[in-house]
Parts: structure tokens; C-alpha cells; sequence
């Protein structure tokens, strides 16, 4: 947004300093281009609104019922008032196990789930109190889900009764992201590479009336990942260690192809990018590689081939690097085990990374990232 205040401080600068109206100028082609990609994702949003069906207002108000439920139910609950673990399972059931009792866990190496629980292990996630939870499935539909929908798994047991959310034997987990705020703009990303931006509330709306939240162009596509896109550029990572990255609002309102894709790899997840910064990128073999994102450079909008980022063709996952975080990883026997990130060092070119844990036959399953003091 372009405030009054803004205009008239251009004003008086470029008639103290005439040598910085360039500046000047910049930011302000800056705001305009950001003003024009949003303005471009609510115009795409109105013409869907206007395809709506006619109780479309009916459902906004019961999805606006929802969410008071569930702030009522999450006041009114005591059982929730500390981190946990949230592990999902293909089928998209949850289970959660307070922080402390996984502390108690990683301490003694006993198993969290049960065997057959285990097979169908997808996803870890380190959730906090107030976080919200979302769901993706292969059909491109979504759940949201609060801790304290979640019920506490027995150690070493299986998933708790639940209802699932599968309309059809064929529905399973692609993505699970858990959040403490939502942007106003979310990024999609598919397996495929495929990217679209979509307003928040119209995400909810999908989600609240069973829709799509995405009809990819490319066949057999899943959603992978779920971004802010409120600002900054994108970064993807492939299975094989390439990468893409690319400012948010070079997305065009119907959606772009972020990268070409050598056969049988894939998209395994995104990050924004406000600034540069360093992130950790995490392999099933137990290597992970320290780099700043300086290194690579954004191109001015989505395509073209990826660039190698670590030599490795089992890429699990994508973190923002924080000191004083840990990586959680979850193996198929049901241990976790925990690396400091700290101990990692930064590197400056696609190597093999720096080798952090040896699990031997004990394969990953899937990690999370624990931050600083949990």
C-alpha cells in the first residue's frame, strides 16, 4: 500500500537530494509491481466468487461458526498447554505425544508407535498450543485441525480411533503444514512443480465446503507444500538436490510451472524467502547440507531447469536454519533421534553435505525441525 505520508516524504527527499530520486523511483515501481500481483490474485479470486453457487454466503457463515467452536473448544480445554509431536499417518490419522513424554522417549530410545502403526507413518510435526494444523490429500482436499482435536497417543500403541478424513478409500496424505498465523496469501505447490497463489479465505472456503484446493494442468499431480506468499521469492527442492527460486508475485494469477523435471524427480518442498538467509537441507541417508541462500541466485520468474544443491537423490525436507534448533528424526522402528543443528557447518558448494547420524538398516521415515528452547 502506498500511503500519503510515503509520497509526501518522496517529495521533500528528491527536492533535498535530487540525486536519489533513481531511489526513489525504484521503490516505488517496487510497490507498484506488488500492488499489481495482488490486485491480479483478488481480481482471480471475484470472478471465482462470482462462479460461486447461490448458498456460497451460507457456507462462509457456517465456516465462520466453525472456527468460533473451535476457539471455544480450545479456551474451554485444559489438556493442551504445552508442545507436542503430532504424528500423521497416510490415511491422515493423528496422534499426539506431549514434548516432555517424547523427551522421556528420545532419553531412553523406547519406540513411540506400534509396528504396524509405523508402516503407515508419513509425517512428524512440532506443533505449539495455539498452532493450526492443515492437512492435504491426494484429491487436493484439506482438514484443519487444532492439538487439541488431536488425541494422545499410548507409548508404543497404534492410531487412536478418529474419523478419518478419506471420502474414498483412495484419499491419503500429500502435505501437512502447521502454522501459529495465516498469511493473506498462500503459495501451493505440487509434486510436479506446478505453483498458484490463492487467497486465504478462499483456501478456508475450499476447505469448508469439500472443494479442490487445486485442479493441477499437469497429470497425476499432488500437493506437496503450502507457503506464505505474502512477500519475498520461493524457494523449491527437488528429490535429486535441485533447485528453483523466484519472486512470489512473478506468479501469474492461473498458476506457472516453476521447473522443468528431470524423469522420476519431484518436488519435495518450498520455503519463502523475505531475505537471504541459511537453510538446512535434509537427506533419508542422514546427510544434511548448511547453505545460504546468497548462493543461489533468484531468477525473474518461475521455469526453466533446476540447479544441483546437494548431491543426493533422497531429499526428505527443507528447514530455515535457527541456532539452537534440533533436527527430529523419526526412523521406521519407531526411535526418534536428535542433531543439534549448531554442529553443522555452513558449506559453499552441491556436495554430498555433512554427514550427521549413521542409521544404517533403521531407514528414516520422515524429521521435523525442534526450534530454540522447546
Amino acid at each position: 500500500m502506498i500511503r500519503k505520508s510515503d509520497v509526501q516524504w518522496w517529495v521533500l527527499e528528491v527536492k533535498k537530494n535530487p540525486e536519489s530520486a533513481p531511489d526513489i523511483i525504484e521503490e516505488l515501481a517496487q510497490r507498484l509491481v506488488e500492488m499489481d500481483a495482488e490486485n491480479e490474485l483478488l481480481r482471480t479470486e471475484i470472478i471465482h466468487m462470482q462462479q460461486g453457487t447461490a448458498n456460497s454466503a451460507s457456507t462462509e457463515v457456517q465456516g465462520l461458526r466453525r472456527k468460533v467452536a473451535d476457539l471455544e473448544k480450545l479456551i474451554e480445554s485444559e489438556a493442551v498447554t504445552e508442545p507436542a509431536l503430532v504424528f500423521i499417518s497416510s490415511l491422515m490419522q493423528s496422534a499426539r505425544l506431549p514434548f516432555p513424554q517424547a523427551q522421556e522417549l528420545l532419553r531412553t530410545g523406547r519406540p513411540v508407535l506400534d509396528r504396524q502403526a509405523l508402516l503407515e507413518l508419513q509425517r512428524v510435526l512440532y506443533v505449539r498450543p495455539y498452532d493450526e494444523i492443515l492437512l492435504l490429500s491426494n484429491q487436493a482436499h484439506g482438514r484443519k485441525l487444532r492439538p487439541a482435536d488431536i488425541p494422545v497417543i499410548a507409548e508404543g500403541g497404534s492410531w487412536p480411533e478418529t474419523e478419518g478424513i478419506q471420502a474414498s478409500t483412495n484419499e491419503r496424505l500429500t502435505a501437512a503444514i502447521a502454522t501459529q498465523k495465516p498469511p493473506r496469501f498462500r503459495t501451493i505447490v505440487t509434486r510436479y512443480g506446478f505453483v498458484r497463489q490463492i487467497i486465504n479465505l478462499a483456501l478456508d472456503r475450499a476447505i469448508a465446503q469439500g472443494d479442490p484446493i487445486l485442479e493441477s494442468p499437469l497429470h497425476k499431480d499432488l500437493l506437496v507444500d503450502l507457503v506464505s506468499s505474502d512477500r519475498g521469492d520461493l524457494l523449491l527442492v527437488t528429490r535429486w538436490g535441485k533447485w528453483a527460486r523466484f519472486p512470489q508475485r512473478s506468479i501469474s494469477g492461473q498458476g506457472a510451472e516453476a521447473l522443468k523435471l528431470e524423469p522420476d524427480d519431484q518436488v519435495v518442498a518450498a520455503l519463502p524467502l523475505i531475505s537471504d538467509t541459511e537453510i538446512l537441507v535434509v537427506t533419508a541417508s542422514g546427510h544434511v547440507s548448511r547453505r545460504n541462500t546468497a548462493q543461489f541466485e533468484s531468477r525473474t520468474r518461475p521455469g526453466g531447469t533446476g540447479k544441483p544443491l546437494i548431491q543426493a537423490y533422497d531429499v526428505l525436507d527443507i528447514f530455515p536454519f535457527q541456532r539452537g534448533s534440533q533436527l527430529l528424526y523419526m526412523t521406521y522402528s519407531g526411535r526418534m533421534r536428535l542433531v543439534p543443528v549448531d554442529s553443522i557447518p555452513p558449506l559453499q558448494k552441491a556436495n554430498k553435505g555433512t554427514r550427521v547420524h549413521d542409521f544404517g538398516s533403521d531407514s528414516v521415515a520422515t524429521v521435523t525441525l525442534i526450534p530454540h528452547g522447546a
